[in-house]
């Protein structure tokens, strides 16, 4: 098992929550360590972390938090703590994927991905032949996904977009889709959430067909 450099703030990405946290404990081992795996990390446990940030410990003292998903509201009660982290209190949090975090927190948090590398799922629409019923039959192909899913799926529209489409968004557009990612974590409906991206690129492509 390999041990990890953790000197500092950050963010490990493990599709094994087990080994992840196996590999944290193995490489600060004889430190204090407090651990917090859930679930769902909500506003709660960010309190529960903070109160437990402020307490003092001889000498380091490491936080660990594992969730595989983190309230939007719960994130945006961590950020003063992981801005202004008491003195000798590193965090470390895991999860199975970065897009579950806050632009905020991740500028914030070193990341480190320790993911088995897996395939990319390609997308089944052609996202400069699309018309309007592509677009609804592909929406109601995908009507029925986990949380998780739903934030791939976002993430793949994005990906092809960029890199095997070559379409160039501009920041109203990659806004929508940085929305979209929230609004999921957040339980929106998947037909809505996808219907808005496409549609973006679907009005731009239609708007420069104009010029």
């Amino acid at each position: 098992m390999n041990k990890l450099h953790i000197l500092t703030n950050q963010i490990i990405i493990s599709d094994d929550f087990e080994d992840a946290k196996e590999q944290v404990l193995q490489s600060i081992e004889g430190e204090t360590v407090k651990i917090f795996c859930k679930d769902e990390f909500l506003t709660e446990d960010a309190r529960e972390i903070t109160k437990e940030a402020y307490i003092k410990e001889e000498g380091k003292k490491y936080i660990l938090i594992c969730a595989k998903a983190f309230n939007i509201y719960a994130q945006n009660s961590l950020l003063k703590i992981l801005e202004e982290s008491p003195k000798d209190t590193v965090f470390i949090i895991i999860s199975n994927s970065k897009s579950n975090f806050l632009p905020t927190i991740r500028s914030r948090l070193q990341i480190v991905n320790i993911s088995t590398k897996k395939e990319r799922e390609p997308i089944d629409i052609d996202l400069r032949k699309m018309g309007l019923n592509d677009i609804f039959s592909f929406i109601k192909q995908h009507q029925k996904m986990t949380k998780s899913e739903l934030k791939e799926l976002i993430q793949n529209i994005l990906y092809e977009a960029i890199h095997t489409y070559h379409i160039i968004l501009n920041e109203d557009e990659l806004r929508v889709f940085e929305n979209a990612l929230k609004l999921a974590e957040l339980n929106s409906r998947s037909d809505f959430l996808l219907s808005s991206v496409l549609l973006a690129i679907f009005e731009r492509d239609k708007k420069q067909d104009r010029y």
